[in-house]
């Protein structure tokens, strides 16, 4: 027979263990992501959004380059690395494994002050203009637009930093590395804002950015002295109405979108596991697939084509090891 002190015992136990399951705490997730300054400012924000519904998870993120955050990942040092170039065939082999995300792209900066504004605008830099600059063939922007001027040596700007803007963007007019142009370069920063701030500064300046810091993500209009520079895609020496589309960001936009703008200098943008994505971190990327998609064009980027979102969503389930990077 059980005892009636016995029995109130268990029966206390029983209820304290039944009353305290549904405040049970879902065990905390720390995700650590790292990489490219071009998806930076958006992966904050979806980091801080997700985290508005996820209490267990704690998100960090920080910047350093495409390359840190290819590092970082493949020596286990983070969760995600975000990418913003295509991933090399090494680094698959080495076990990275990329999910395409957005679409954005690398301008070209001038400053508003440029000796040759007027005629960069109307002309526009073809790809042998710009090839010719980033290598130093040419040294004063009158050389660049055909015209006498006065205080007009070109500064070229570059990237320190293993940087997928600068492959991108030198990929659109060279086969030369990143760190060919660096050599030639007459200062090189670690990240976007600093080759910016430089551009703003020096009035015969050149340099290259994404495009959120060339267009003001609030107002959709230039930042400050920065001016993108026209791309003359044809070779024809003028921008014609088919070229033309950097009046604001919208406008900008609009041309990634539909291909007027060409890829490069635009690209797809990536995060990247080492291997396929597992537990807390796979659902986060998931979200960035899905509800996080609200989020691109609000901030200055281009969403993926639905299709394309699908895609990337069965590679994320599948775990496969194929290369996504043409679907």
């Amino acid at each position: 027979m059980i005892r009636r002190s016995e029995f109130l015992k268990s029966a206390v136990m029983t209820a304290a263990v039944i009353t305290a399951a549904p405040f049970a705490q879902a065990e905390q997730t720390d995700i650590r992501v790292s990489g490219g300054w071009g998806p930076y400012p958006l992966m904050v924000i979806w980091a801080n959004e997700y985290q508005k519904t996820h209490d267990n998870v704690d998100i960090t993120v920080s910047g350093g380059g495409t390359g840190k955050g290819v590092s970082d990942v493949l020596n286990g040092q983070s969760d995600i690395g975000m990418m913003g170039r295509d991933p090399a065939q090494k680094e698959i082999d080495q076990g990275l494994f990329p999910i395409a995300i957005i679409k954005d792209s690398v301008v070209g900066t001038v400053n508003r002050s440029n000796p040759a504004y007027k005629e960069i605008v109307e002309q526009g830099l073809s790809r042998e203009d710009l090839n010719a600059i980033f290598s130093g063939q040419v040294t004063t922007w009158g050389e660049v637009v055909g015209k006498d001027l006065n205080d007009d040596t070109i500064e070229v700007y570059g990237r320190s930093d293993a940087s997928g803007a600068a492959k991108t963007w030198f990929k659109f007019f060279s086969d030369e590395s990143q760190s060919h142009f660096q050599n030639l370069a007459d200062a090189n920063f670690n990240g976007d804002q600093p080759v910016a701030a430089a551009v703003a500064k020096e009035p015969n300046a050149i340099g290259f950015n994404n495009l959120n810091f060339a267009f003001n993500v609030e107002t959709g209009e230039y930042v400050g002295d920065i001016r993108p520079v026209p791309l003359d895609l044809n070779g024809d020496n003028t921008i014609s109405d088919d070229e033309s589309f950097y009046q604001n960001r919208d406008v900008f936009l609009a041309a990634v979108a539909d291909g007027r703008y060409p890829s490069p200098p635009a690209r797809r943008m990536y995060v990247a596991g080492k291997g396929p994505f597992k537990g807390e971190v796979k659902q986060f990327v998931d979200w960035i697939l899905t509800d996080g998609q609200q989020y691109v064009v609000e901030n200055g980027y281009v969403k993926l084509p639905d299709a394309a979102l699908e895609h990337q969503r069965r590679y994320l389930n599948d775990g496969v090891t194929a290369n996504n990077r043409q679907q």
